[in-house]
């Protein structure tokens, strides 16, 4: 009897013991990561993420599309492909009704890298005045989501999703 329960206690020191060497190998992990992920890479993806808040800077924003990019825009459009993407940017910020409105509460880029060549943003902002079948609209508040991959030492959005906040029902 002795021996049976000298034998569990060795089993559960030896599988608490696992259990440590195994978190530490993945804070081991994280922390490589880190390392890996460096000061000027999240610089790089904010600049991304600037250069996508201004209006027109047309051949900047060319730059930061990766050739195979594919926008989902707040009103259910897919946009597939840099020069389709940038074509569109075009003739929207060309448009008087959107063109009236102001983008303005930028919220700072959430960046989480999900490997050292892959991140994931996420970005708040309001847009004030935007005229919709002759109306002005109510405040659009939008969240934005972005896929930014690192391409031959280079950040480029893949891929980005727009989408408006609604009232929730109190239902």
């Amino acid at each position: 009897m002795r021996f049976i329960k000298l034998f569990i206690l060795t089993l559960l020191i030896y599988g608490c013991d696992q259990k440590n060497n195994y978190q530490g190998n993945v804070s081991s992990a994280l922390e490589t990561l880190q390392l890996e992920v460096s000061q000027q890479d999240s610089l790089e993806i904010k600049n991304i993420i600037s250069i996508q808040t201004k209006n027109g800077n047309f051949e900047e924003r060319e730059k930061i599309w990766a050739e195979d990019g594919r926008w989902l825009q707040a009103f259910g459009r897919v946009f597939y492909g840099k020069d389709t993407i940038i074509k569109f940017i075009k003739v929207l910020h060309t448009n008087p009704r959107y063109a009236a409105s102001t983008a303005n509460e930028y919220s700072e880029p959430e960046i989480k890298f999900l490997r050292s060549d892959v991140a994931v943003v996420h970005q708040y902002h309001e847009r004030v005045g935007q005229v919709l079948d002759g109306i002005v609209t109510p405040t659009r508040r939008i969240n934005t989501t972005y896929i930014i991959t690192k391409e031959n030492s280079t950040w480029l959005l893949r891929d980005k999703v727009t989408m408006d906040e609604r009232e929730r029902s109190q239902n």
